[in-house]
């Protein structure tokens, strides 16, 4: 939560005020179909945080009124709301329940969190309406200093309004997990997750996933760890079932109490049912700052995923990623920060090869206490094998923010 330490309550009203640029507002490939708009939108929205040692609760509710300069006829009312709460009967026994709930046309998922990129790359294409529900739960229960047991569910379900042309999902996951420290120096994780996929017109399938870590901390900075994950998709036909081994070394490295480093090297192997098997090196390289002045994440990674609960729907790839993302805060009023990121990915169900750029600065100033203004400029595209996949696209969005503290 939010609020650490002794009990705190915040009710806040706002009112945000953006107006967005975008080239290519379907991100649609070059030709007629490609048009330009000017969106101004304003989300009148409210937000409570309470915080103390038994319960905690962050409740945030905003609604958008989407006007299109070009074509009206795209006006909309958008709606995002989070709900999550944390309850502590005991000290060592916390239950939390977080619930998002999303509807959009905006081909680019926002990502939520300190330190993200704000949207992520997608090859999603068009303007189509969707709603979006996540609803997690989760125990934890602490049996010694650093050894906890848990459970997780997720549920998520995304509708598309044409389903026609999107793919509708549902997933339901659940999975135990344990941490274990032997002693000060080695310790243990252990997962496992359950996933049933339900979808419009794609096979759906059953899912299993374990997940296996040694770990030796070697002194208070340097930590050496060992993993292992297995995947297996059973899919209804006429779905193509598969298995993902893999194992992995690395090392977690505090150069200090702000810069922290994680390097980790392995190899997969994705074995289908039917066609041949493909590996690849399995990995991440990472470094993070993150003081009262910079925060940055620099980051190189190679491996494989899974695309299974977007309107995409594209299945297994292997990917490499490079991104920096920089945060830097000139006065206490004023911050700017810059986006970087360039991916390869290579969807080995569907024969597609997409390069994913994008690159953004963007700026924050805190004109007085309750008003802010931010601006994000910045070029996407995606370069793909698939002629009509491909697309791209300038963006801009300055945004205007109001807010009052009721108590």
């Amino acid at each position: 939560m939010p609020l650490p330490g002794e009990a705190r309550f915040e009710l806040r009203p706002y009112v945000t005020v953006q107006e967005r640029y975008t080239s290519n507002v379907d991100l649609t490939p070059d030709g007629p179909g490609k048009k330009e708009d000017w969106i101004t939108t304003v989300y009148p929205g409210i937000s409570f945080i309470s915080n103390d040692a038994r319960l905690g609760a962050e409740l945030n509710y905003r609604a958008g009124f989407n006007f299109y300069a070009h074509e009206s006829d795209r006006n909309y009312v958008s709606h995002d709301g989070l709900v999550n709460l944390r309850y502590n009967p005991d000290p060592r026994l916390t239950f939390r329940l977080r619930d998002f709930l999303q509807r959009s046309d905006d081909p680019r998922p926002a990502v939520y969190g300190a330190g993200q990129a704000g949207y992520q790359l997608t090859s999603y294409q068009g303007r189509q309406r969707y709603w979006r529900n996540v609803f997690e739960p989760a125990v934890d229960w602490q049996f010694a200093r650093e050894s906890t047991i848990g459970l997780y569910y997720r549920n998520n379900i995304l509708r598309n309004d044409d389903n026609a042309l999107y793919e509708d999902s549902t997933e339901n996951y659940v999975g135990p997990r344990l941490t274990y420290w032997f002693d000060q120096r080695n310790g243990i994780v252990l997962e496992y997750g359950y996933t049933a996929g339900d979808f419009d017109t794609s096979a759906d399938f059953k899912g299993h996933r374990a997940y296996a870590r040694y770990n030796y901390r070697a002194s208070a900075m340097t930590t050496l760890f060992v993993d292992y994950e297995f995947l297996a998709r059973d899919y209804e036909d006429p779905g193509n079932d598969y298995v993902v081994h893999a194992p992995a070394v690395g090392i977690d490295y505090r150069f200090s109490p702000t810069l922290s480093a994680t390097a980790r090297a392995g190899y997969f192997r994705w074995d289908p049912d039917r066609g041949n098997a493909e590996d690849g090196f399995n990995g991440l390289l990472s470094l993070t700052q993150r003081d009262r002045v910079t925060t940055y994440t620099l980051t190189l990674e190679g491996g494989y995923r899974e695309d299974l609960f977007s309107a995409d729907n594209l299945g297994f790839a292997r990917y490499y990623r490079g991104s920096a993302i920089v945060n830097h805060r000139l006065t206490e009023r004023f911050s700017v920060g810059l986006i970087g990121i360039v991916e390869r990915t290579d969807y080995t169900q569907f024969s597609r090869k997409d390069w994913l750029y994008t690159a953004d600065v963007t700026a924050d100033y805190r004109i007085l206490r309750w008003l802010t203004v931010g601006a994000r400029a910045g070029y996407g595209e995606d370069d793909s094998n698939i002629p009509t996949a491909c697309y791209d696209e300038w963006h801009a969005f300055l945004t205007l923010t109001a807010s009052y503290n009721v108590f």
